[in-house]
């Protein structure tokens, strides 16, 4: 799906994300369902680290936009499908590689409605589970100002 407004405000702020020298990129959906939001396991660096959890994430490839490169991420990792609704841009984290301290990823985060928020898919052994407003803060690196924008949008 293309939304020609939300594209050319993201294409400006990925220009300036590569001005910046920033080249890797990466969506990451807030989804919403009954009042809780989706977090997924993540995999562990090694294995004296444990898993942790985040929300669903993916790298966007060369000639993707964010947006076709997040409908993709949720399709192809988590059995999603992004419904008809525009996302709406909350906001974005920078991410420091930790294999390579001198490489960032630039990772953008949407609200997006899921037509089926439920069949998240099981065949991937992708660890998921539904998680409160207050929990999500405390799980989550970098998320409280993503929820505030995510509500202040939703009470306007």
């Amino acid at each position: 799906m293309t939304w020609p407004l939300i594209d050319h405000r993201l294409d400006d702020m990925v220009a300036r994300t590569h001005a910046e020298g920033i080249s890797d990129l990466a969506a990451a959906a807030l989804i919403e369902h009954d009042g809780r939001f989706l977090l997924v396991e993540t995999a562990a660096p090694d294995f004296d680290t444990p898993c942790g959890w985040e929300l669903p994430t993916g790298r966007v490839r060369a000639g993707e936009t964010l947006l076709t490169g997040l409908e993709r991420v949720l399709l192809e990792h988590f059995g999603l499908d992004a419904a008809a609704v525009p996302p709406r841009y909350l906001g974005h984290n920078d991410h420091r590689d930790h294999r390579d301290a001198d490489r960032d990823t630039r990772i953008f985060v949407f609200a997006v409605t899921c037509t089926n928020p439920d069949s998240i898919c099981h065949t991937a052994h992708v660890g998921h589970r539904w998680i409160d407003n207050l929990s999500i803060s405390t799980t989550v690196n970098n998320v409280d100002h993503l929820l505030r924008t995510y509500y202040a949008d939703n009470v306007a």
